[in-house]
């Protein structure tokens, strides 16, 4: 019956309940719709963004959001100083930015700043001159030498790169003398934090290391980056580790100058030509905060021996410092003589560097120091020159007023802003896909997640479809004394939460030696008190005609129930249907707690292994959220009728 008679809907009250009650289902909708659309957009952002939490993603239609989301993901701000170090690239940026969150939620102040560099790409005499500077980048960066350079990858593509260098886990494992059960557990942090620009920082040579710059070579070949190959893409993810933003931290300090446009015109190496004021702040850089692994020395005879009295004042005696050098690299050789130990011109490799980089600041005056162009500012501007001949042609080919060549830096910004500008949208496409293709990775790599979830599925349907219905149509068609007492039983089970019966199931699974099986994912959950009072009731609607007439042709009680009582609660089915595959397909808690072998691991367990190896990438773990409710959605879709009439029949029984 009608809520609202066909009369009254003529009526200005009817209509206006009419309207309300639209109005609430819209608002109903909305309720539901906005929630999905933050989580869908918060799947394809950013460390940028991603705090919006906005229902749809602004950068569709801002030209300005995809150029900073671009910035984002080559100074993330898991490296370190990456929004420093983009400073140095970009002088105009505002001077109190200093996260991306906090970048993302000024929206006019990015616009404006963003629109002031499309006008350097708008400007045909600025435009190109940066595309000579992008060419000539790309030149230089092809020679350039990979230990020099930092890596602005995505680390959710560590574990697919291990997977394919090692092969096995247990390789993995014994190469990095490590002990996880997961190539997604590696923490390679120090991969995007090495301290490339620390003062005595020298690069501990071993199997990740020799890893790291693998993983390196990949990114510099666009294995992770296709989009970026062929003309145009010279700005990689993989950049020379310049080292122009520590002299502008420390000039702005002694110079007390602000301005990082100031700064950035500041020469980097200083020329003994420049004014003695910047000079003595140069020497002073060299002694604080210059890498040491940057500098060599002439090595004389008379250097050599204080050298060695250097090294008899520090250790004292042989046996000392060997033991000293093995606890930093095992495979130190023990030296039974302090000659043994030469001074190198250069820093030298192993635990012997950090004593030749203090005998360098002690015994060596910094006017001595030889500053070599193994630094990307010092080496491209040799580059350039050699390219160019002199000063005005290379200011000529650059559309640049550079006073001395010294001026000149690296120009990775000019050469991201073109190539954002000719691949503006596959850098979004990327970005957008990343957390997608990393939640792929995890999820079909494992060799028996989709499996086991398939079978889980299909077994906990079945088993749902033959106890649930046996269950209703016995307390139905047979009176028992105790029926009612069975049904109140049935539905006391739903008067608790499923925590409280984990410890007993656990337990008695245990006993019974079911653990890591199906049986122990199906078999506690194949009886449900509601599906069977639900049945119980429907069946106790049919006409009992049917089932006399049934017996009085001499059908058998399994031919009844099968032909005549299950047609007549296909919809009851359906949805009990349904909720088995929701409880199967997102089940994880009791999963993981009965089976603890990984070998029979579902989706939903490895989902949630996912959310706690990358918590630190939301927008990853949103990612996978949207992925693992798709196939729930699908079976929604093409269920949605059944589960109509699943709701509706019994209401009208």
């Amino acid at each position: 019956m009608p809520i609202i008679g066909v009369t009254e809907r003529k009526s200005a009250s009817g209509r206006a309940t009419i309207l309300l009650i639209y109005l609430m289902l819209i608002l109903g909708g909305i309720t539901m719709l906005v929630p999905f659309l933050i989580t869908l957009t918060g799947s394809v952002s950013n460390y940028f963004d991603y705090e919006r939490r906005s229902a749809l993603p602004r950068f569709l239609w801002a030209r300005s959001d995809r150029l900073l989301r671009t910035l984002c993901t080559y100074f993330p701000p898991s490296h370190r100083a990456s929004v420093q170090q983009m400073r140095s690239f970009f002088p105009s940026l505002p001077a109190d930015w200093q996260l991306w969150s906090q970048i993302g939620d000024e929206r006019a102040v990015a616009d404006a700043w963003a629109s002031a560099q499309f006008r350097r790409l708008e400007d045909p005499g600025q435009r190109a001159g940066m595309e000579a500077m992008t060419r000539d980048y790309g030149e230089f960066c092809r020679t350039w030498d990979v230990r020099e350079t930092i890596l602005a990858y995505d680390r959710r593509f560590v574990a697919s790169f291990l997977r394919e260098r090692h092969q096995t886990l247990e390789a993995l494992n014994a190469a990095w003398e490590i002990s996880i059960e997961d190539f997604f557990k590696v923490n390679a942090n120090e991969w995007g934090g090495e301290p490339i620009d620390q003062h005595t920082y020298v690069p501990l040579v071993d199997v990740r290391y020799d890893d790291l710059l693998a993983f390196r070579q990949a990114y510099l070949a666009h294995d992770y980056s296709g989009f970026l190959r062929g003309e145009w893409g010279q700005a990689n993810y993989l950049r020379p580790a310049c080292l122009a933003f520590i002299w502008e931290e420390h000039a702005a300090k002694a110079l007390d100058l602000a301005d990082a446009e100031q700064l950035h015109r500041l020469p980097f190496p200083v020329p003994e030509t420049a004014p003695a004021a910047l000079r003595t702040v140069w020497l002073d850089f060299l002694t604080k905060r210059f890498p040491l692994r940057h500098v060599a020395i002439t090595v004389t005879p008379e250097r050599r021996t204080a050298f060695q009295q250097f090294l008899v004042e520090r250790f004292r005696n042989l046996d000392y410092l060997n033991r000293l050098m093995r606890d930093e690299d095992p495979a130190w050789r023990d030296v039974t003589d302090w000659t043994a130990i030469p001074l190198t011109a250069r820093v030298p490799a192993g635990p012997i560097a950090k004593v030749w980089m203090d005998y360098l600041q002690t015994g060596i005056p910094v006017e001595e120091w030889q500053i070599l162009p193994t630094f990307p500012e010092l080496a491209f501007q040799q580059f350039s020159l050699r390219k160019y001949g002199s000063l005005a042609a290379l200011n000529q080919a650059y559309a640049t007023p550079l006073n001395t060549l010294e001026n000149l830096r690296v120009p990775f910004g000019e050469a991201l802003l073109v190539s954002f500008q000719h691949h503006q949208w596959r850098y979004t496409w990327d970005q957008v896909t990343a957390g997608y293709r990393a939640v792929c990775d995890h999820l079909f790599r494992r060799g028996t997640a989709v499996r086991n979830t398939i079978i889980l599925v299909v077994l906990t349907i079945l088993v749902t479809l033959t106890v649930n219905p046996l269950a209703g149509y016995a307390l139905s068609r047979f009176r028992l004394a105790q029926t009612e007492k069975i049904v109140v039983f049935c539905l006391a089970t739903m008067a608790f939460p499923a925590a409280v019966a984990a410890i007993p199931g656990f337990l008695l699974l245990r006993d019974i030696g079911l653990l890591n099986t199906f049986a122990a994912l199906v078999l506690p959950g194949a009886a449900n008190g509601m599906t069977i009072f639900l049945l119980k009731g429907f069946f106790d609607s049919l006409p009992q005609d049917l089932f006399e007439a049934a017996t009085i042709d001499g059908a058998p009680e399994w031919r009844v129930f099968f032909s005549i009582a299950l047609p007549l609660v296909k919809p009851i089915l359906a949805v009990s249907a349904l909720n088995a595959f929701l409880m199967a397909y997102n089940g994880w808690d009791w999963a993981i707690i009965v089976c603890q072998d990984r070998k029979i691991w579902t989706m939903a367990v490895w989902t949630y292994q996912f959310y706690q190896t990358t918590g630190d990438q939301p927008f990853a773990v949103m990612a996978a959220f949207i992925a693992n409710s798709i196939p729930v959605f699908v079976v929604f879709l093409l269920c949605q009728k059944i589960i109509l009439r699943g709701i509706i029949l019994p209401q009208l029984k």
